[in-house]
């Protein structure tokens, strides 16, 4: 055998080599992602009240709080463990306590669908931007105009961008006026986001994303610090969704929910159901995060916690120290690092607050 076809048959055997390694290699991380499991936490209802023993739920009812033993025969929800008032001794351990994991893949993929709801016609009679807000962030590019795909309802048909070169609309809903929030004097939005949502549903553009998020027109929202962050979260078959508010029952606070594209599914596909099973509305009526939450839990929808989201001043939790009751707080948007921040309701200090991020 000449030289070359020796040397040509020995490179051939280690490409051949290579290529077995590479598929092997290939193998093995589709295995390790196929095989990765992540912690999910049950629905509220399955889970534990803070006065009473969590050994057989191993959950809390109150988001951030976890199951911890003071003794082989009684264990309780906690912020930390030993608890500052504590007078006996806590034994701290959670070695039988930890929520089991669920298999997992992912992380998806990284594509945003995302949306804004304006309100004109807000129901009180104080001074609201959110046109102004909004038509802004769509000029600089801002909040979810930096997504893959976008979308605006209002419950007026008005212009986003005058043109040229194109001209930009609003998708106008009925928003069925019912309620009023009791310390705003808002009208209570969940009968207009199922008006939204099924607008969301016929035009299918959520479908061709990883995840769907709605922003608050006042969350000073930056994508790029939420693809960050997902794209080292990993996804159950049944879809996750994001708690951000923790010390609260109900932890998904709507200044930025994050689903991904199994949860939007189930929830698009059940909505109708849980507006006839759940009690959603009665005195007071739920939010349309609350109603969003609730309608995923019951439909099956995994949940889980980051509570570095969003950085939200009406989340008590996160408050500085000093600050706890002071329901007019805001982050410093120079130092905050989470993908949203709110509230901002002003356009002055919500893109001063823009701006800071990038420095």
């Amino acid at each position: 055998m000449n030289a070359w076809v020796k040397g040509g048959a020995a490179g051939l055997v280690g490409l051949l080599l290579l290529a077995g390694v590479a598929r092997f290699s290939i193998q093995e991380q589709t295995e390790t992602r196929r095989l990765e499991a992540i912690e999910v936490i049950p629905p509220v209802e399955k889970c534990s009240k803070t006065n009473e023993h969590c050994g057989g739920t191993k959950c809390c009812q109150i988001t951030g709080m976890e199951c911890y033993a003071k003794n082989s025969k009684w264990s309780a929800c906690l912020k930390k463990c030993p608890p500052e008032d504590a007078t006996e001794q806590w034994s701290c351990d959670q070695q039988n306590l930890l929520l089991p994991m669920k298999p997992a893949s992912g992380p998806p993929g990284t594509k945003l669908f995302c949306f804004e709801f304006m309100t004109i016609d807000t129901g009180s009679t104080k001074k609201f931007y959110e046109l102004e807000l909004v038509r802004t962030q769509l000029l600089t590019g801002a909040s979810i105009f930096g997504c893959e795909d976008w979308m605006v309802f209002s419950d007026v048909d008005t212009w986003l961008s005058p043109g040229p070169p194109v001209k930009l609309m609003t998708v106008k809903v009925d928003f069925p006026h019912q309620q009023k929030r009791s310390k705003t004097g808002t009208w209570i939005n969940t009968p207009a986001f199922f008006n939204v949502w099924n607008k969301i549903k016929e035009d299918g553009r959520w479908a061709n994303n990883d995840w769907t998020v709605k922003s608050d027109s006042d969350a000073v929202f930056l994508p790029s610090r939420l693809r960050t962050k997902l794209a080292g979260q990993s996804v159950t078959d049944a879809g996750i969704y994001v708690e951000n508010c923790k010390y609260v029952k109900y932890g998904f606070f709507g200044n930025l929910e994050v689903l991904s594209k199994s949860a939007m599914n189930t929830f698009l596909t059940n909505m109708e159901d849980c507006k006839h099973t759940l009690k959603w509305d009665g005195q007071p009526m739920w939010g349309e995060d609350m109603f969003l939450q609730r309608c995923m839990d019951l439909h099956g929808v995994d949940k889980v916690s980051d509570f570095a989201l969003t950085t939200d001043g009406l989340c008590e939790a996160d408050r500085p120290v000093g600050m706890k009751k002071n329901m007019k707080w805001k982050p410093d948007c120079a130092t905050t690092q989470t993908p949203g921040m709110h509230p901002f309701l002003k356009p002055e200090e919500y893109f001063t607050c823009l701006a800071a991020t990038q420095q």
